[in-house]
């Protein structure tokens, strides 16, 4: 993902002040932004330099500020500058309403060519970092920071880059941003980037400067798709990766929503919707000979061209939509891409019916990935199936793993488990007692008291089970759950007498809902508990054999089921 960075530029005028931001400047930002253009006010400023050539992206709420800024500084009789080269950034910035000063390169900026470039000082300050989560719009600005969803782990930051981390507040951030000074070696100077096809200020045409901003844009909008194609090709889930898709359509196309509408037996319905409500939207059918015709060209077009019903051309026009591609895999149409409205008020050009068509591109390599990734789950859930029906054979379980994974996955979402590992869980779950098909059904079924060899001969399951999954290649974190899976909070458990936080959480949320499970079922030496006999059980242990915290979280969804008086399925009362 590309890091947003914050840099102060020398500018070397009175009341006067520069800041260069590069990477992608959206949501997470909206606050380091806000602080900034306030102390700029705070100031009284009269002339402010934003350089944002190296920007890649610029988010709706960040523009949103920065047109403000550019009002409020303009009453106290100053003036905002901004440097940009990516035509997206301008489309976001400008809004037809407000004046705003802008410039191709920092020397026009800073004196109109004449003076030599800005220096910019050496610190820099890099925001905070962020919870990994899914992106969304919030407040109509467009979080554009997403998580690429790797699942691989991430490298250790180098120690030279630890001492940047950002570990102030927000205004701690902007005070150092103004007021930080050059430690004690030369400041770095660093130029503003100049093209190789540059001539000289003297001889340069207005021709060659166009060509000059053009080159400079496409250097940009590259860098952009080959970290885009990176993020989406990380990303394991179709849904997933369709609202990530949906996302970035709406930051680099510049247009107000988008929806992507899925293929299901030839009728188009709204799947995923982004600044859009997709639940008002109406299905879609086409003709044969609409459905070839659009298959055919592949490319990203207006949806007037489209032979539609006037019910479902009226529903598009309605909901804003004005741009439609499809969306295939190989000759089959998976879906269609429809797109609304350019921000900027103009339609779309060229060069961005070019650039969202290669997006689209991406995505669709990216979706024919991800189907793949599920269809190799589905076959491995096929055989873990096939596990538990054999496991629940030998040891009188049958039906409970089915309870034990339903609320084990309700107490993990409870205490926000970690989504990446949240698949694991559950294979770790239905998985726990892999081991037992090695001990005999004689000791299983025994309705006397075990002796110690019978005792020793059940308690080496985890291991033999967690041994089974490794050779099987499940994940460590699939292992180390069903290795764990009998330890108990106060250490008496097995095989490793962990204690506490020791156990991983995912052993400790089974330990838990397994017992609960167990108690409720009838066995050849004990009667069935009811459930909240069971629940008193669980409370009268936690400390001892259970995480507190685990069965709180527990009871509280299990109090709720049986004041509904719902019973789970396979409970006897």
């Amino acid at each position: 993902m590309t890091r947003t960075r914050f840099e102060k530029l020398e500018i070397g005028a009175a009341a006067s002040a520069g800041f260069q931001i590069s990477g992608k400047l959206g949501f997470h930002e909206n606050e380091k932004i806000e602080q900034l253009t306030q102390e700029c006010l705070k100031r009284e400023l009269k002339h402010v330099i934003f350089d944002f050539s190296e920007l890649t992206s610029l988010g709706g709420g960040v523009a949103k500020i920065l047109r403000g800024f550019v009002k409020d500084l303009g009453e106290i009789g100053g003036e905002v500058t901004i440097v940009v080269t990516s035509s997206v950034v301008l489309d976001f910035l400008q809004d037809g309403e407000t004046d705003i000063r802008i410039c191709s390169t920092l020397d026009e900026a800073v004196s109109g060519g004449a003076a030599p470039a800005a220096k910019k000082e050496k610190k820099t300050v890099k925001p905070k970092a962020v919870p990994e989560s899914d992106p969304t719009v919030k407040d109509g600005v467009i979080l554009m920071a997403y998580d690429s969803g790797s699942d691989q782990p991430k490298a250790e930051t180098p120690p030279q880059a630890a001492v940047e981390e950002d570990t102030g507040s927000e205004e701690e951030i902007i005070s150092e941003i103004f007021n930080s000074e050059p430690s004690g070696s030369p400041p770095e100077w660093i130029d503003d980037p100049v093209s190789p096809f540059s001539l000289s200020e003297e001889v340069e045409t207005e021709d060659a400067k166009e060509l000059n901003r053009k080159l400079k844009r496409r250097i940009l909008e590259l860098k952009t798709l080959f970290s885009i194609s990176t993020d989406f090709n990380s990303i394991r889930e179709r849904k997933k990766l369709l609202d990530i898709f949906l996302l970035t359509s709406i930051a680099q196309g510049g247009v107000e929503s988008a929806v992507f509408y899925e293929n299901k037996e030839g009728v188009f319905l709204p799947a995923i919707g982004k600044g859009i409500d997709e639940e008002k939207l109406s299905p879609i059918e086409l003709s044969d000979d609409e459905l070839e015709r659009i298959n055919r060209g592949r490319d990203v077009f207006e949806i007037d061209s489209m032979s539609l019903s006037d019910k479902t051309r009226s529903d598009l026009s309605e909901a804003g939509l004005e741009y439609v591609c499809p969306f295939n895999q190989g000759e089959e149409m998976a879906g269609l891409i429809f797109l609304g409205k350019r921000l900027a008020g103009r339609g779309m050009q060229k060069e961005d019916f070019e650039f969202m068509q290669i997006l689209v591109n991406l995505a669709k390599g990216a979706y024919s990935n991800a189907n793949m990734f599920e269809r190799e789950n589905e076959r491995t859930l096929g055989i873990v199936k096939t596990l538990i029906s054999l496991i629940e054979e030998n040891t009188m379980l049958k039906g409970t793993s089915e309870i034990v994974s339903r609320y084990v996955g309700m107490v993990a979402k409870n205490m926000n488990y970690p989504e990446e590992n949240f698949k694991d869980l559950i294979y770790g779950t239905v998985l726990r007692d892999m081991g037992m098909v090695k001990v005999s059904d004689l000791i299983v079924r025994s309705p006397r008291e075990l002796s110690r060899e019978e005792w020793q001969i059940i308690k080496k399951h985890p291991e033999d089970g967690s041994e089974m999954l490794r050779r099987m290649k499940f994940s460590n974190h699939v292992v180390e759950i069903v290795l764990s899976h009998h330890e108990r909070f106060n250490g008496e458990g097995y095989p490793r007498g962990l204690r506490g936080k020791e156990i991983p959480l995912g052993s400790r949320l089974i330990s838990v809902v397994e017992s609960y499970a167990a108690m409720i079922n009838e066995r050849p030496n004990r009667p069935a508990l009811s459930g909240r006999e069971a629940l008193d059980t669980l409370r009268e242990n936690y400390g001892l054999r259970y995480d507190r915290e685990v069965v709180n979280q527990f009871a509280d969804i299990m109090e709720k089921e049986i004041a509904k008086s719902v019973q789970p399925a396979g409970a006897v009362s």
